[in-house]
């Protein structure tokens, strides 16, 4: 994903130590049960009496049951994801399709796992997702989000992953939301309804032109030197 410069410039030696094995405990920590058993939700809802169902919750702004929630987020526009400030992996919004493929695969075993078990070992991925938290978890330079587009080629997608840092009232880090979605329908509609439309930028295709012309020299280069 593509990295805004700010976020780049973070030193590796204050990031990594992010605890993605989720040692640590939070306001809201269940104890007493792997996190990373597949079983989490429901044994942790058990053992805290958890709401569930035609239970009413009494939220900031509004009176729902917890169908109401699910239901209600189920359609949300993106997929959506919550980790909380101790690194665990606490929810998303399940698709209504069982069968639809997500853009950021997540399963209900899943839910509960630390987020080195969410994770794949492979390649920089647990040290980018560190950076991420760190960058949220400290507000660095007294950033609150951070958008990382995955460059595709394709300029009728674009992947946007949008992480947010989540406070308590006290401005205390509770946790990173992460929205995730391919925003091109957004442009699409704007476009539709406003009579605009998208152009390619003549000094990024410069840019483009010179970097394979500095590819080919360099190759070209390379083979003169091996004859």
């Amino acid at each position: 994903m593509a990295e805004p410069k700010w976020l780049k410039d973070l030193k590796e030696e204050d990031y990594i130590k992010e605890d993605f094995d989720a040692t640590g405990k939070s306001r809201y920590t269940v104890e007493g049960i792997d996190k990373n058993d597949p079983d989490w939700l429901d044994k942790a809802a058990k053992k805290v009496n958890a709401a569930e169902g035609d239970d009413y919750v009494k939220l900031d702004a509004g009176l729902l049951t917890v169908n109401q929630i699910n239901w209600m987020l189920r359609r949300a526009f993106g997929e959506l994801t919550y980790v909380d400030d101790n690194n665990q992996f606490l929810w998303y919004n399940k698709p209504t399709d069982p069968s639809k493929k997500m853009l950021a695969g997540r399963t209900p075993d899943q839910v509960g796992d630390t987020m080195g078990a969410v994770h794949p070992h492979i390649r920089n991925v647990i040290p980018e997702a560190k950076k991420v938290i760190y960058a949220l978890r400290n507000k660095v330079d007294g950033h609150d989000e951070v958008k990382m587009p995955v460059p595709n080629g394709n300029r009728h997608k674009l992947i946007l992953h949008d992480y947010k840092r989540i406070e308590d009232e006290d401005g205390n880090y509770m946790g990173t939301y992460e929205w995730v979605q391919d925003i091109y329908p957004f442009v699409k509609y704007f476009c539709e309804t406003t009579g605009q439309k998208l152009v390619d930028d003549p000094m990024q295709l410069l840019v483009q032109l010179i970097r394979k012309m500095k590819l080919i020299l360099e190759l070209v280069h390379l083979s003169t030197k091996n004859t």
